[in-house]
């Protein structure tokens, strides 16, 4: 890997402002794609092999091992050359891309409360993709360009970040006039080790919702790692049971011993953390370490109310552990958990609703499938049929999200109804008229030899059998009977590519 990752913050600000006359005249867009192609090509050097030719993130290992025990040399001036383009491109485009994902309107979330890009986030984006117009999303590559994350296996853990994040290209590449996702960097790494105002923020979020499971004053960081020191058992005492820490991995409500969320806690550190700040965590007491595990647990919180604030977008999470803490986080600074001036009460509730478990089967949904209908503004339409099933619930006051939940899986499966109702719909129409031109068992033959008298539509039928076969079969009544057949299979081609048609598909019978 490249050893110098870009400039600092300070240095990137100075010389975009000198810059920002050039880049107004550079379409968001084309960044957007620009970065997308900086991020597949770096990801191609990292594994030797374009990301649409790998499978899974086994195959990702195999390949960079085998690189940089056969290749070391092409591995490493390949990698290099890489990441100085893309870092020489967030040096000249990262402050204006952060200043225009201020000015996106519609409804518009930020995603967030997590360090990494990984399966959930990648689900959450593409299941919200069918309600939301834009969603913000941190740059989870950025942080690899400029600091030092004190990772292990550091490239393996890029180009991983790379394989998730590269499966929405299909959607920046479609160059919405009002873009589906916007990839910006939220700068969190550079702020928390040179910004005054972020570590004290920092700060105050944890000693505002720590101090009141400690016994005393607390004013400080400082204080809080000595109290959770010197009065370990009492620290310890209160912190499992106020559901402050949960290990990675761990979900809300799970109840563990202090030395069991240790352990768990280290565990699902290994091979993820540097080999010698996981033995300094290694050699830490109980208290200390789960202070620390809580304090992790908030840094990106953090940033995602102060994106949301900084941006004028809906926070919004994809893991329930994610959803607790924003929720603790939103209790203990007094404030609501959404914006009130960006989204109703009704349709966060709803955004809510969608990320449950039960729905996860909206995730089956493909990339590809997703951009052609935010392209026919599909997603618009789905918000506008889930409002109607949730109105009723809304204006009954404070909205439960069990409640909710329930509505809108109720919704869905009623759309869901409602195509193929409509399937049988054209059925029935069409019935008929096939039978008013045909009569006996010779369906087949004439459905395709009028596919083959109206060459046009047969990669509709995906009818292949050479014309010459069926010369003699056509028929003026088979070929009527074709017509029909060929009307009847269009409307449901185009009943299945709309969005209850892709809903029909991917829910679960």
């Amino acid at each position: 890997m490249a050893t110098s990752f870009g400039a600092a913050l300070s240095i990137q600000v100075e010389k975009q402002l000198k810059e920002n006359d050039d880049q107004l005249l550079t379409s968001m867009n084309e960044v957007q794609v620009e970065l997308f192609a900086l991020f597949s090509a770096l990801f191609a050097a990292l594994t030797g092999r374009a990301i649409e030719l790998v499978v899974g993130l086994g195959e990702i290992k195999e390949r960079m091992m085998w690189r940089i025990e056969h290749q070391p040399d092409l591995f490493a001036k390949t990698v290099n050359q890489a990441t100085g383009e893309l870092g020489e491109f967030y040096n000249h485009h990262s402050i204006n891309i952060y200043q225009r994902a201020k000015s996106f309107g519609g409804m518009r979330l930020v995603t967030g409360g997590q360090r990494l890009f990984g399966p959930s986030a990648l689900n959450a984006v593409r299941i919200t993709g069918l309600y939301a117009d834009t969603q913000l999303i941190p740059d989870p590559v950025y942080p690899f360009i400029s600091s030092d994350l004190k990772l292990n296996a550091a490239p393996l853990q890029l180009a991983i970040q790379l394989f998730h994040i590269l499966q929405l290209r299909p959607l920046v590449d479609a160059r919405f006039p009002v873009p589906a996702v916007f990839i910006f960097p939220s700068f969190e790494e550079p702020l928390e080790q040179n910004d005054a105002h972020t570590k004290l923020g920092l700060e105050e979020l944890s000693i505002r919702l720590i101090s009141p499971i400690c016994r005393g004053q607390i004013h400080s960081l400082e204080e809080l790692f000595e109290y959770s020191t010197k009065q370990e058992t009492a620290f310890l005492e209160a912190l499992m049971p106020s559901g402050l820490f949960i290990p990675p991995g761990g979900e809300p409500g799970i109840s563990l011993s202090a030395s069991e969320a240790a352990s768990q806690y280290l565990k699902e550190l290994e091979g993820v953390r540097s080999p010698h700040v996981l033995d300094q965590m290694k050699h830490m007491p109980i208290g200390p370490l789960l202070l620390n595990g809580v304090l992790e647990r908030l840094r990106p919180q953090y940033h995602l109310f102060e994106n949301s604030n900084e941006l004028g977008a809906q926070a919004l999470l994809s893991q329930r552990v994610h959803w607790h803490y924003f929720e603790k986080i939103a209790q203990a600074n007094a404030t609501d958990l959404r914006s009130q001036n960006v989204i109703s009460d009704q349709a966060f509730q709803t955004l809510h609703a969608v990320q449950d478990n039960s729905l996860s089967w909206l995730a089956n949904i493909p990339v590809t499938t997703l951009v052609q209908l935010i392209s026919n503004n599909e997603h618009r339409w789905l918000r506008e049929e889930l409002n109607k099933y949730t109105s009723q619930l809304a204006s009954a006051g404070p909205i439960d999200t069990n409640e909710m939940i329930k509505e809108v899986s109720h919704g869905l499966a009623s759309l869901v109804q409602r195509q193929r109702k409509s399937l049988n719909d054209i059925e029935l129409r069409y019935a008929p008229k096939k039978a008013a031109v045909l009569t006996g068992g010779v369906i087949g033959a004439g459905l395709v030899a009028s596919a083959v008298m109206l060459p046009l539509l047969s990669p509709l039928l995906a009818v292949g059998v050479p014309a010459v076969a069926l010369a003699g079969a056509a028929s003026g009544a088979l070929i009527g009977f074709g017509k029909e057949k060929i009307g009847e299979v269009v409307e449901k081609r185009h009943a299945g590519k709309s969005m209850l048609g892709v809903l029909a598909t991917a829910r679960p019978s």
